[in-house]
């Protein structure tokens, strides 16, 4: 069995992000809300191309559904960061659920560091900053774990606690040596 040294989930929780999410969605109840009792209510037709009642209605429903998947997508993401005695596991859960390992022996050397996420990366997420950069899987704040490999390849994973993951990845690196 595998020895665990650090565990995190983090999320896209910050009230920044959900006020984005929740300016996307005003103007979409307000627009098709409006379209919809004009001509269903007051029996007007709505804009100066009207569709049918039915169409109206179908494509509010599609309009609606479309955001809502949009919207469960962004607040289920999580970015799960493990270092075990073997590795440095992780997820990306909906758009990576199994965990992918990065085996210890494949890792040169690490760093844990601030970054810019927008600057360097282009924002949050998995993201390719360029052959210089590498990819970065990140979800919020500003602090992360660079890791060089042997391959030549740079990965960089946000954490919110910097100092007990590379605790973490230093006892890790060094479990073999005993």
């Amino acid at each position: 069995m595998e020895k665990s040294y650090f565990k995190e989930e983090q999320r896209f929780d910050q009230l920044w992000f959900r006020l984005i999410i929740l300016s996307a969605w005003v103007p979409l109840i307000v627009i098709f809300g409006f379209g919809l009792y004009q001509q269903l209510v007051l029996k007007k037709p709505w804009g100066n191309h009207p569709i049918s009642d039915l169409w109206l209605i179908l494509s509010t429903l599609f309009v609606f559904l479309i955001m809502s998947g949009a919207t469960w997508l962004v607040f289920s993401i999580r970015l799960i960061t493990e270092v075990t005695d073997a590795g440095l596991m992780y997820r990306f859960p909906p758009l990576i659920n199994r965990y992918k390992t990065l085996d210890r022996h494949s890792i040169a050397s690490f760093e844990t560091r601030q970054y810019n996420p927008v600057r360097e990366y282009g924002g949050w997420g998995i993201r390719a900053g360029g052959g210089k950069r590498g990819i970065a899987y990140n979800v919020k704040g500003k602090f992360g774990l660079q890791l060089h490999l042997h391959n030549g390849k740079k990965i960089l994973f946000g954490t919110q606690r910097p100092d007990a993951l590379k605790m973490a990845m230093e006892r890790m690196m060094n479990s073999g040596n005993s």
